[in-house]
């Protein structure tokens, strides 16, 4: 074994036997476990923050255990050359000092520490420091410096998710809060600390510390209940973490408590042994503030020579921390820190303006390269715009050419669209025949029969007879005739729709149109002379004034639409019987960008299955010897691509079909 490291264990085995080694005697399970770790762990950086850790375990109990394991670790890491933790172990021997009383000499650790922390870029360290500092400046009651470093520290510990540190950090802000009787805030702080402690038990940091807070703001605020609560749980808290120097603090802030409530054996009581725990730990500002409690107690009782012994070991507490060489120290290094703090403030400046320096520098040589590359380019510019000129005239002639074709290929477009109408007639053929078989059919059936009936074998007929005979050929010749008409129709309807290129639209009446081909629909249908004759009713716009328009075309399509709502109610109401009224509305409007005419009629309406294909050439609902199929498709060729518009149905079966024209306006 090297002889270091037998001297040290010597020693560690020496402290241990006499009581006076930092492992004397385990505090917690996480002390044992850390004593065992370290027992194997050589003299690296990792023992060094094993070293703090385990001090850590013994502030709240052993202080002097704590400053023993921090000078050991600054002393290794010195060694090692190892300066994060030589910072950290200076922010513990700090943390101690405060405790003691002697704040100028934590004060001057602190700021070591802050300094070695950022310079080794440990924000752990340096949240630590800060929020060390933050409880000097609460013990000397500069409440907005703390709130400061405070602040500080809670932010580096957010960046680091390290939420029970966080929790602490608020706990002691709203502490400050509580000093400087902003309740509400102190309230809110302390809170926001407890419900971070309940989300993170472990580790444990600053449990009794935050309940104990709690505790006091509550005080303040007139809920004694619920501030005696938090005391007891913060009590019961430092006995399951052997923490002497919030015990302590608990104690004193529940005396004070009793004494308010005029309680005085409850509150000398908890005073006594605030003062014991106090003294336990050497955290003289409990002394000072219990001794100061006891003496006022005692000299309520009439009972001097206690009250005298209290206020002396108070005056001395206080000479201690808040005694005028403490003071000048105090003075001394804050001074020395904010003139350090300017020289650092005054280097960023002399930095920063070198930089600008530096920058203008680097503009200006830039902005000279620009300009030489803008010259070069100009330059190459003229020439480029030269070449330029030569090819746009070289494209000007193309484009001539290209115009030229392209008016060709137009001319040939209009062809090749007229050819494919006649090719859709020519797919349309099969079926137009097949359409066109059964009129004819029945033509020649008839005929047939009228010449049978017409070469009678010249016998006399019975009465009548001749008379049957005459109602029966014109029956026939009826018949023949209203099949002739609808064979004509069927090949007027193919020829419209193959008719090649469209006509020119001229400024037309939209209303008179409408109500010109209205009329013609309404005079055309069949069974006019039936009762109760079909109720007309028009909504005619005068806004809507003229529209260019085909009206030849338009006007078929809207006879078309017209003539299928005057069928649809007749066939309803031979269905229904004489009770049901036929009603047929037509209106027309105008929009911001459409102009509308719209047909409603109160027919059967159409199944819902069959809606889309209303449209589709030779789809009808009527029985084969009264319609075409062709109208609607043929009005809707005529809406949309004739005259750019949209041509849409509503229906519901059984109630009501509306068919919507729109039209550019």
């Amino acid at each position: 074994m090297p002889a270091p490291a037998a001297r040290l264990l010597l020693l560690f085995l020496w402290l241990s036997l006499t009581g006076w080694g930092p492992c004397a005697r385990a505090q917690t399970p996480a002390t044992d476990s850390l004593r065992r770790i370290l027992a194997h762990t050589p003299a690296d950086s990792t023992r060094v923050l094993l070293l703090l850790e385990l001090g850590r375990t013994y502030r709240a109990s052993r202080p002097d255990s704590t400053m023993y394991l921090a000078q050991e670790a600054w002393q290794l890491a010195r060694r090692l050359n190892f300066e994060k933790g030589r910072g950290r172990a200076q922010g513990m021997i700090g943390m101690v000092l405060r405790e003691r009383g002697d704040l100028p000499k934590a004060y001057a650790n602190q700021l070591i520490a802050i300094q070695l922390s950022r310079q080794t870029h440990d924000p752990e360290g340096e949240a630590y420091s800060l929020n060390c500092l933050g409880n000097i400046s609460l013990d000397l009651r500069q409440y907005p410096q703390a709130i400061g470093y405070y602040r500080a520290s809670e932010g580096l510990y957010r960046r680091l998710h390290r939420l029970p540190w966080v929790a602490g950090a608020l706990t002691n802000l709203g502490s400050c809060y509580e000093k400087l009787n902003q309740l509400d805030s102190a309230l809110a702080l302390q809170q926001r600390a407890e419900a971070l402690i309940a989300q993170n038990r472990r580790p444990r940091l600053a449990v009794a510390l935050a309940l104990r807070n709690m505790g006091v703001v509550q005080a303040r605020l007139g809920h004694y209940p619920e501030a005696f609560a938090y005391y007891r749980r913060a009590l019961h808290e430092t006995q399951a973490t052997n923490d002497l120097r919030n015990r302590a603090m608990a104690h004193y802030h529940m005396a004070l408590l009793f004494e308010q409530l005029h309680q005085p054996d409850s509150s000398l009581l908890h005073a006594r042994d605030a003062l014991l725990q106090a003294q336990a730990v050497s955290y003289r500002l409990t002394v000072m503030d219990a001794g100061t409690l006891l003496a006022r107690l005692y000299q309520a009782r009439h009972r001097p020579d206690s009250a005298f012994h209290y206020q002396s070991l108070a005056g001395v507490a206080r000479d201690s921390l808040f005694g005028p060489e403490k003071f000048r120290q105090l003075e001394l290094l804050a001074f020395t820190e904010q003139q350090q703090q300017l020289r650092q403030r005054a280097a960023q400046e002399q930095q920063t303006a070198n930089y600008q320096r530096a920058g203008l520098l680097a503009l200006l040589g830039v902005l000279l390269t620009v300009a030489l590359l803008l010259g070069w380019a100009n330059r190459r510019q003229r020439r480029a715009n030269r070449l330029l000129n030569e090819r746009n005239a070289q494209i000007e002639a193309q484009r001539n050419a290209l115009d030229e074709a392209l008016t060709e290929v137009q001319a040939i477009q209009a062809q090749l669209v007229a050819a494919e109408k006649w090719a859709f007639v020519g797919e349309l053929s099969a079926g137009i025949a097949n359409e066109l078989q059964n009129p004819l059919a029945f033509m020649r059936k008839f005929a047939d029969v009228s010449v049978g009936l017409l070469d009678h074998d010249g016998t006399t007929p019975p009465d009548g007879l001749e008379q049957q005979i005459l109602d029966g050929l014109k029956q026939n010749l009826h018949e023949i005739s209203a099949h002739g008409q609808r064979a004509s129709a069927i090949i007027a309807d193919m020829l419209a729709h193959a008719r090649p290129g469209p006509r020119l639209p001229v400024p037309t009446d939209l209303n008179a149109l409408v109500a010109e081909n209205l009329r013609l629909a309404y005079q055309s249908a069949p069974d006019q002379h039936l009762a109760p004759a079909v109720e007309l009713e028009t909504h005619f716009d005068a806004a809507v004034g003229t529209v260019a328009t085909v009206p030849q075309e338009l006007g078929r399509a809207l006879l078309n639409l017209f003539t299928n709502a005057f069928y649809a109610v007749r066939q309803h109401q031979q269905a229904s019987g004489p009770g049901f009224q036929p009603q047929v509305c037509v209106r027309t409007r105008r929009a911001s960008e459409w102009i509308e005419v719209e047909v409603h009629d109160n027919g059967f309406g159409i199944p819902a299955s069959m809606v889309e294909r209303v449209f589709q050439p030779f789809f009808t609902t009527k029985p084969a010897s009264d319609g075409t199929g062709l109208g609607l498709s043929l009005a809707y060729d005529i809406i949309t691509k004739g005259h750019a518009g949209t041509l849409t149905v509503e229906t519901q079966e059984g109630k009501f079909t509306r068919f919507t024209v729109r039209l550019p306006a």
